[in-house]
């Protein structure tokens, strides 16, 4: 039934997933680019076209003469549903492969799939991740073909107001901080957001008895998501006033660490009203794994200026 009425949608605007990565089979690490393979993308908007309207086109420009090898996996189940394979393939020469779609598997409650193409020459394997999102709209089902993109090294806070509307001569960058009442009991849970783009996860604070705990969590952590953190840091301001820095780089260092209790009295002076700064370094992907996308923070929404606004009237009462 998905199938039918797929094949009778309008599929939207279609983009190649370029993805490059160089998986070395053999010695060899340079990526497609760097050895100058070329990699466009054309197909129909039309998915009843059929399975081999969706064409990736390849040029070589670098020396080669022998045989490519193409293959088409499904990144979920870990199956090839598509192989070719040319022989005397020289450099410069212009090659159609055909991208089959597949909505196998594909329903709204799990709307995304990752489909690699691979291609084997001299002894190294380039790869190119496609991922197909299936999406409904006034009662008709269409097929996206998107591309995934990397967020290298970019910043991660929890949610709250953002330092530069609150103190502007702080910083011009995207700083979040989370206004908490440490004397509530128990776990209180905030969205982390990174690049002030995406919410990659969930930042907790655990209070039992004079101890507090920050930690977070990925999602899709134990299910291939491919966040990194690169960095950690985070640190409690009693109020604004004390906020003088927010660049962990050149601030001093409070000893805090993600998973280590810390003493309200001891070490935060008694105080229950304080303005939580994380502040990681995380390298991540839109779709973070084969099958989930990361959901979009889009900050004004009306609950989440609620919410922002509850924060910073309990912080200045």
């Amino acid at each position: 039934m998905m199938k039918k009425l797929l094949r009778r949608a309008l599929a939207a605007a279609l983009t190649l997933c370029i993805l490059l990565s160089a998986a070395p089979a053999a010695a060899s690490s340079s990526s497609a680019k760097e050895k100058g393979l070329k990699i466009n993308y054309s197909g129909p908007a039309d998915i009843s076209a059929g399975q081999n309207a969706w064409i990736l086109s390849t040029k070589i420009n670098f020396t080669f003469s022998g045989t490519v090898s193409y293959s088409v996996t499904d990144m979920k189940n870990k199956t090839v549903i598509y192989t070719d394979t040319r022989t005397g393939v020289t450099a410069g020469q212009d090659i159609s492969w055909p991208l089959p779609y597949d909505d196998a598997g594909l329903t709204m409650d799990k709307p995304i799939k990752q489909v690699r193409a691979s291609f084997l020459m001299d002894s190294e394997t380039y790869t190119y991740d496609v991922f197909y999102n299936l999406q409904k709209k006034d009662g008709i089902y269409f097929l996206t073909v998107e591309k995934a993109t990397w967020y290298p090294n970019n910043t991660a806070c929890s949610f709250g107001p953002a330092f530069r509307d609150v103190k502007s001569w702080l910083t011009e960058k995207w700083y979040l901080f989370t206004p908490i009442d440490l004397s509530i009991q128990g776990r209180q849970e905030f969205e982390y957001i990174a690049s002030n783009m995406y919410v990659i996860g969930k930042v907790y604070v655990d209070v039992y008895g004079d101890q507090v705990t920050v930690t977070y969590h990925n999602f899709y952590a134990d299910q291939g998501g491919n966040t990194e953190t690169k960095e950690e840091f985070f640190t409690f301001f009693h109020d604004l006033d004390s906020v003088k820095n927010v660049e962990p780089e050149t601030m001093a260092d409070p000893g805090y660490r993600f998973g280590w209790p810390i003493s309200i009295e001891n070490d935060l002076e008694g105080d229950t009203r304080v303005l939580l700064f994380v502040r990681n370094r995380v390298t991540y992907r839109d779709y973070v794994n084969n099958s989930h996308k990361l959901t979009r923070f889009w900050p004004n929404l009306t609950e989440r200026k609620q919410l922002r606004e509850e924060m910073m009237r309990w912080m200045n009462e």
